[in-house]
């Protein structure tokens, strides 16, 4: 591989990634606290969504 200021690039390019991985961490992880429990809500939603169909399904499938 080519040098890049002393470097080998895949070394410089991994780290370069690892750099933005920590950034967007700290940039995003009080945004992530704030939604769990918004997110944790609405997948409960959709499995009471869920399990409603489900049984209007079965009871079609009964009278047919």
């Amino acid at each position: 591989m080519e040098l890049i200021d002393g470097e080998d690039f895949t070394v410089k390019l991994e780290n370069s990634k690892t750099a933005l991985v920590e950034i967007s961490e700290k940039a995003l992880g009080p945004v992530k606290e704030a939604i769990l429990p918004l997110q944790t809500q609405e997948a409960s939603n959709i499995k009471d969504r869920l399990r409603k169909f489900e049984i209007k399904v079965g009871e079609y499938r009964m009278k047919f």
